[in-house]
């Protein structure tokens, strides 16, 4: 895709208003397949046949486009980051794949969006993926993983919301507790 969009007039609006405001100068679709063509294409961040990373980053972007940040390998993770949160606001269910993808990305930050994301978007085709996911390494991971079992899963996965209920990082067993219940709310039975 090439493009001649011009940059966002002000980089500190909420995400949601720079994708919307992308979203009007290019299209749904065409912002959504960016979306996933830097989760899955490895498309490169300063790419100027791509949009600017500051409609779906912001400030943050602008900032790490301007210092060559986002080229060093503990960095390079943000412009995954943005194209999952931004498909919250540009979503299509031709990107599904492509979060699926995300849930298994080396970066914990890209996971844990990831998860929000599929809960958000009620993507239940990807439960099998949360419940690994609930044995992540890193904490907010395991806790979004969780949301989304009490979210979209059935009972089978109700004994990986009570094991993280004793998860020594106190937001996880926090949100295993809101998990479960909503889990045995939406499922009409206690589990």
């Amino acid at each position: 895709m090439t493009v001649a969009l011009r940059l966002p007039a002000d980089t500190d609006l909420h995400p949601r208003v720079l994708v919307t405001q992308a979203c009007e100068q290019l299209g749904h679709a065409a912002v959504a397949e960016w979306c996933v063509s830097l989760l899955v294409d490895g498309i490169g961040p300063d790419d100027p046949r791509q949009p600017s990373l500051t409609w779906i980053g912001g400030a943050p972007a602008a900032a790490a486009l301007r210092t060559g940040r986002l080229a060093r390998p503990d960095q390079s993770h943000w412009p995954r980051v943005w194209a999952v949160r931004a498909l919250r606001y540009a979503w299509t269910p031709e990107a599904a794949p492509a979060i699926a993808r995300a849930l298994a990305d080396s970066s914990w930050r890209v996971r844990e969006t990831a998860a929000k994301l599929a809960t958000i978007q009620e993507l239940a085709e990807l439960v099998e993926q949360l419940a690994t996911l609930t044995a992540d390494e890193v904490a907010r991971v395991r806790a979004a993983a969780v949301r989304g079992l009490g979210a979209m899963a059935e009972s089978e996965h109700a004994h990986l919301i009570r094991a993280a209920l004793d998860d020594p990082e106190p937001a996880v067993a926090a949100a295993a507790r809101r998990a479960l219940a909503e889990l045995c709310h939406r499922l009409d039975r206690e589990l």
